[in-house]
């Protein structure tokens, strides 16, 4: 099946860096949603110092006002593939996330969040997340976890959403 565009922020316009590590774990963006299946998503990354483990990408629903406060909520609707952080390069680059299987959550027309989670290394050994704090102009705002969840309205993450069509699971013959 052919994957659509649901939502996205191009790297064209990054700006500065994020961290990801142990002590801050996740950084997500909130987006719209399509009636489709999360199929893939692409964040903007690269790697500093020699981190070791895995990476995922996670979707949750969505809370707060859309683009000034928006954060997730509840359990995670679904999770990515794994990826091991050492295979990233020290430049940024599009990284794909691939949801399969149970993962591929079937959205509707809703805000949603999307963020990187990466719980390993330390402050010299961490993955970079690529974002826009100069001139952002996504609907959506980006939000980071230190803690507790903070919300970065200033901030607009480099981000591809993608999904298939939701299958009625019912075969029709001719």
């Amino acid at each position: 099946m052919a994957e659509t565009l649901i939502d996205s922020y191009s790297e064209t316009n990054q700006s500065g860096t994020g961290t990801l590590y142990s002590d801050e774990p996740r950084w997500g963006q909130s987006f719209t949603g399509l009636s489709k299946k999360l199929s893939t998503c692409k964040f903007y990354l690269k790697k500093t110092g020699s981190p070791t483990g895995n990476l995922t990408a996670a979707i949750y629903a969505h809370t707060g006002t859309y683009g000034t406060s928006s954060l997730p909520t509840g359990t995670v609707l679904g999770t990515s593939d794994v990826i091991d952080v050492s295979t990233l390069t020290t430049s940024l680059a599009l990284i794909t996330f691939t949801f399969t299987g149970a993962n591929q959550y079937a959205m509707g027309a809703n805000y949603y969040c999307i963020e990187a989670n990466y719980s390993g290394g330390d402050a010299s050994n961490r993955v970079d997340p690529g974002y826009d704090n100069t001139s952002p102009t996504h609907g959506g705002n980006c939000y980071r976890y230190t803690g507790g969840l903070e919300v970065l309205n200033t901030i607009d993450l480099c981000f591809y959403v993608y999904g298939v069509p939701i299958s009625s699971g019912f075969l029709v013959f001719f």
